[in-house]
């Protein structure tokens, strides 16, 4: 099999100016398909969120170093590439959200608790980003035979972050931390799904979850690939980084050695936090804003409606995450974990349940007001 690295490379090697000029000839010459309006109304806007949703599913579009390209031309009227984007208006796609035995409140959704939680293992509270809560719960699927393979993202390895299988312990620890870029992760599970893997997990941001939901409605092949994902974990998410923007800025100012993790602490700090091997630096978050993905300020879901059980930080809490459980499974998996003496848990406090309810309003109306402007 071809690596990541090598394959991007090849592809990188075909993407001249010429083969760019031909390309670009040939979709002008027929700009009516489904691969049409998703380059013209996403890609070329520069919206694409690079959740990877597109990629592995359509044979012409590819991922590398956080970003994905339209290597040929398809001619289709209708295609899945479009149907499965979350930054394309849903129309008359009706999202299945839970809505039996659930609270389901206007600012994050549908759910049965909230509570917050921190994980019990040593080895994985040193790679966790806060509480270790995901990857702990990954762990335990994993262990008991409840999922025999996760998507998660990689650490990228000197390159954008990517989608990645895992099928250990060794695997999740390896994953465990934060990005804050966008990592195209659904192309792995797309990839997962061709070879037939099932009983499969997958970590994601909100999009990525939105754009799971839309695949169930893509007609019998659909039904049958979201049928091979038993639990989704969803990511709190306010926005994600352009990749290669931020860490050409971030050479620039010096910073040369690996990146081990990321935080932005909660306000007033106005800080992006690195931690590298020589230690923690900080950055202006005003420095670190233009980097923001621009199809970021479509988004409408800080909280991973679409998921089984949604996971962030809670503010003024260290080591500590707040969990939405949203599903039956997702409500059994935490009870079986918590038994278990996997993960500890608590109650939210009211005034951490308030702030979220708020953080996540606010995103959904700028979200609408921006994609109103937008479209």
């Amino acid at each position: 099999m071809v690596s990541r690295v090598l394959r991007g490379r090849l592809l990188l090697d075909h993407i001249g100016p010429t083969y760019t000029e031909v390309l670009k000839r040939q979709m002008e010459s027929s700009a009516s398909g489904a691969q049409d309006r998703l380059i013209n109304k996403v890609i070329d806007k520069g919206l694409c969120v690079a959740c990877g949703a597109c990629v592995g599913l359509c044979p012409y579009f590819h991922y590398f170093d956080g970003k994905v390209l339209a290597m040929a031309r398809c001619s289709r009227d209708t295609g899945r590439c479009v149907e499965i984007c979350p930054l394309i208006d849903r129309g008359d796609i009706a999202l299945d959200k839970m809505t039996s035995d659930v609270m389901n409140t206007p600012e994050i959704g549908p759910y049965k608790k909230i509570i917050m939680a921190c994980s019990l293992d040593k080895e994985i509270n040193e790679k966790a980003q806060y509480g270790g809560v995901v990857s702990s719960l990954i762990t335990y699927a994993l262990g008991k035979d409840i999922i025999r393979s996760a998507i998660l993202t990689d650490a990228g390895d000197g390159y954008a972050p990517a989608g990645t299988v895992a099928r250990s312990r060794s695997d999740v620890i390896g994953c465990a931390g934060s990005r804050y870029t966008a990592s195209a992760g659904l192309e792995a599970l797309n990839m997962a799904i061709k070879t037939g893997e099932q009983k499969l997990g997958i970590v994601g941001l909100p999009c990525q979850m939105e754009a799971l939901t839309r695949m169930r409605h893509m007609g019998s092949d659909g039904e049958n690939r979201a049928n091979s994902i038993v639990l989704k974990i969803g990511l709190f998410c306010t926005w994600a980084l352009d990749y290669r923007s931020l860490f050409a800025d971030l050479r620039n100012r010096g910073l040369r050695e690996p990146i081990l993790k990321c935080d932005i602490p909660p306000p007033p700090a106005g800080v992006f936090q690195i931690c590298t091997r020589d230690g923690w630096r900080e950055f202006p978050l005003n420095d670190i804003r233009p980097f923001i993905k621009k199809g970021c300020s479509l988004c409408q879901d800080m909280t991973a409606e679409w998921s089984d059980i949604s996971v962030g930080a809670i503010e003024g809490i260290d080591e500590w995450n707040t969990v939405v459980l949203r599903t039956d499974l997702g409500l059994r998996l935490m009870e079986q974990a918590t038994e278990d003496g996997v993960v500890k848990v608590d109650d939210l406090p009211k005034k951490n349940l308030m702030h979220l309810a708020e953080a996540s309003f606010n995103k959904k109306e700028r979200g609408r007001l921006t994609r109103g402007e937008i479209r």
